[in-house]
């Protein structure tokens, strides 16, 4: 089947697609409470469940594995596999700023609206169906072909966990939870929270900071409570964190508002100042600029006051280049911090680098080119994707160029004409990996 003929079949395929991602797009897979088969909550479970229950529908073998992670497979002729890496599990989404329902599949025009229609289900279940239109045209893999769907990429990942300590990592593969072109480096990523001790008991009269913080995105709404009764409030522009340029942190508002309150207090302030608004890091003496990953970012999520310690808390992420080390970074960090803070490492994650000359990524190159017209040269992210918890897995979209800064927000999108270009992309990869000689 030549590509015209597959962009005929998928676009006469797409309704039928878009209504098997309705019914996904309708299960709230927020992560909750752990209950008994549902390690991650009732919701990611209950999209697990579904996925496989769409992926038996269309001929595939399934397995799930400890309620955490499922796949749907064609068997091939040797023992190694190639897989497709995404999440069912999504942000929380609030109604309020969303101009439809955020766990119904929205479609005006080109673009589909929804909750995970981005992040990730669009993507990965666009790959089972890609893997689906293989089936019937009869292709016989070398490999084995897994798209595997996790439940916990948005909270830590502790699905791969699971999945690594029982599964065989697979030959080659991809996650279409970054962007295009292929993606060849990501970089590293320390979530990290300050924490300001006050001694002068006359800088005591704030009360609280509260707000909806989350490490997924900047706030957009920071309110700062006073002793006296008086509350302030400050708004901004939600944002993903690992695109701090394209919002408004509302942290960065309140601060500047506070940095000139007297004593310690004010000189904590002034450092939240600081960090919320040139996520550079330059403010901080932080800067870096790696020649291969690109530019250091820090990203202000939260802000904390413990009243009963007279304690200030200040939470945020730096994502930095291949480069430069995390005992660099630290240093660096350290040099600059006001005498009274505490440094508290929540989270490391290391970069991730492969040869962006590797055959399985040139493939991949060759092929977005082939589809897009577009140049295909590697690229890096600030992003963390399943590629940092599953060996032999790289990003490969699914935003294309200039596609930013969409999801964990408010009326998430995805065009369904690029939703096509997707499965296209994603029919040929799996095809042309399964295939492969890797040795």
């Amino acid at each position: 089947m030549d590509i015209d003929e597959l962009k005929k079949t998928i676009d006469e395929k797409t309704p039928f697609f878009q209504a098997r991602l309705a019914e996904m797009i309708e299960i709230p897979s927020v992560k909750g409470p752990a209950k008994l088969h549902a390690p991650f909550g009732q919701g990611p479970r209950a999209a697990l469940n579904q996925a496989l229950m769409i992926a038996q529908s269309l001929g595939l073998t399934t397995k799930q594995l400890n309620d955490q992670v499922g796949w749907a497979e064609l068997t091939g002729k040797a023992e190694s596999y190639i897989a497709a890496l995404g999440h069912l599990d999504v942000v929380a989404a609030q109604q309020a700023g969303w101009k439809s329902n955020p766990f119904k599949l929205t479609l005006k025009g080109d673009y589909m609206y929804g909750r995970g229609v981005l992040d990730n289900k669009g993507p990965i279940m666009g790959a089972l169906f890609a893997l689906a239109l293989l089936k019937k045209a009869g292709f016989q893999p070398r490999h084995s072909i897994r798209i595997i769907f996790g439940t916990d990429e948005e909270s830590g990942s502790a699905d791969m966990q699971t999945y690594n300590s029982v599964e065989k990592p697979p030959i080659a593969g991809f996650t279409p939870d970054g962007k295009y072109p292929v993606v060849f480096a990501e970089r590293g990523m320390l979530r990290l929270a300050l924490q300001f001790s006050f001694q002068d008991q006359s800088d005591a009269d704030l009360a609280a900071i509260v707000g909806d913080f989350s490490p997924s995105y900047l706030p957009d709404k920071a309110v700062i409570q006073f002793t006296s009764g008086v509350n302030q409030t400050y708004l901004g522009e939600k944002t993903p964190s690992n695109a701090p340029d394209l919002g408004k942190n509302a942290l960065a508002g309140l601060a500047e508002a506070q940095r000139f309150l007297p004593g310690q207090l004010g000189a904590a302030f002034n450092w939240l100042y600081l960090a919320a608004t040139d996520p550079t890091g330059n403010k901080l003496g932080i800067a870096f600029n790696g020649k291969t990953s690109g530019k250091l970012q820090i990203s202000v999520y939260g802000a904390e006051y413990f009243q009963a310690s007279n304690q200030l808390q200040v939470n945020f992420s730096i994502r930095y280049p291949i480069e430069l080390s995390k005992a660099q970074l630290l240093q660096n960090l350290q040099t600059h911090l006001p005498a009274n803070s505490k440094l508290i490492i929540k989270t490391a994650i290391a970069p991730l680098y492969h040869d962006p000359q590797m055959s399985m990524i040139k493939q991949m190159q060759a092929i977005y080119e082939r589809v897009t017209g577009l140049d295909g040269t590697p690229v890096t992210t600030t992003g963390i994707t399943y590629a940092r918890f599953l060996p032999n897995i790289v990003a490969f979209g699914p935003s294309f160029p200039g596609q930013r800064g969409i999801a964990h927000k408010e009326n998430e999108w995805l065009k369904v004409s690029d939703w096509q270009k997707i499965i296209l992309i994603e029919y040929l990869t799996l095809k042309s990996l399964a295939t492969m000689d890797f040795n």
